[in-house]
Order: C-alpha cells, then structure tokens, then sequence
C-alpha cells in the first residue's frame, strides 16, 4: 500500500495547488471541459495508489546487528517518503495527461458534431458545449470513481478501520479511568456499564 503520508502530500502538490502538466496543457484554448470530470477521475487514480505497493515491506531486520544503522534507517525512510511522493506525483500526471485528456477529446468532438448538425447560434453553442461536456466527462469520471472503489474494497476498509479506532480509543479510555487490567482478571461491573453507554 502506498504511505498515505506521500499520497497525501501528492495529492496536495498535484491537485491542490496544481502543479502539472496536465494543467498547464489545459490551459491551451482548445480545451474547454470544466474541471470536474478530472477532479473524478484523480479520486480514481489516488484510490488505486492507495491500494497498491510502490515499495515492498521492509523485512524484520536482527535489532542487534543492525544498531549502528538506524540513522541510516532513517535517511531511507525520508528518501523513500520522497520517491514515493514523486511516483504518486507522476502517475496523476500521466494518467491526466494521456488517459483523461483523451477521454475528453472524445467526448467533445462527438459533442461538437452533434451541435454542428443542430446549426445553432456561436453563444448557444458554446454554452450548450460547456455544460454537455462538462456532464458526460463528470458521468463518466463518476461512473469510473463508483468502480474503483467498488474494486478496492474502500469504503469497507475506510469502515473498518474507524471502528479499529473506535475501539482501540474506548480501551484506552477505559484503562485512564478504571487502570489498567491484567489478563484474566474479571472487567468490573461500572466498566461493563460504560462500554455498553459509550457503544451505544
């Protein structure tokens, strides 16, 4: 799974403040499809690089052999963090680029030719050509979103893991105020009772 701290950090460099390619080719003339399809279609590539290992796990090392290396250990984890920020970077971009571009070429050269055929006045067109694109690329970038994360199992992990958080929270809420249990010792009644009232 990629570290949701470059994803995060990709995101914002990419999307956020724009820093692409694919928005500096948008802002040739010939593109006028709004924005939204692409915001969707990044939410679709972000969720597979959530779902995917850049980088393999790192193998349990001997504490004892490798006690000299730990600044060195950590030198990699930032140069890790930053390669891995940069392959997230760029996936966005090339998909953007190559892929949705594409797609919204598509769309407007079939929406055009259709507006051609109905011979309609220029401010019409232009508008009629905006919000049509803007409508099929955002169906199709939300149809593509529903998909992947149908895929990746998303939400079901997102769910899961707030309920890991839940519960990892409500023990250690229970153990400040009740102490700490040693295993095998019955739970008390009153933190029964709590458990049940924060559960519920």
């Amino acid at each position: 799974m990629a570290r949701l701290t470059a994803l995060s950090i990709a995101v914002v460099l990419h999307s956020v403040l724009g820093i692409s390619y694919y928005y500096y080719f948008r802002g040739s003339p010939g593109s006028a499809a709004p924005l939204l399809g692409a915001w969707l279609f990044s939410a679709c590539v972000v969720a597979l690089l959530q779902a995917t290992r850049i980088f393999p796990s790192a193998l349990p090392t001997d504490h004892g052999r490798f006690r000299g290396r730990h600044h060195r250990g950590n030198q990699t984890s930032w140069g890790a963090l930053l390669l891995e920020t940069g392959i997230c970077c760029l996936v966005l971009d090339v998909t953007l680029t190559k892929l949705w571009h594409r797609i919204e070429s598509l769309c407007q050269c079939a929406i055009v030719g259709v507006l051609q055929a109905l011979a309609v006045e220029e401010h019409t067109f232009l508008a009629c050509e905006y919000w049509t694109l803007g409508l099929t690329t955002g169906l199709i970038g939300a149809c593509l979103l529903w998909l992947t994360l149908w895929a990746t199992a998303l939400p079901r992990k997102i769910h899961c893991g707030l309920l890991d958080w839940r519960r990892s929270l409500h023990h250690h809420c229970s153990s400040m105020i009740f102490g700490p249990l040693e295993p095998g010792t019955p739970i008390p009644p009153q933190m029964q009772e709590s458990a049940q009232s924060f559960a519920t």
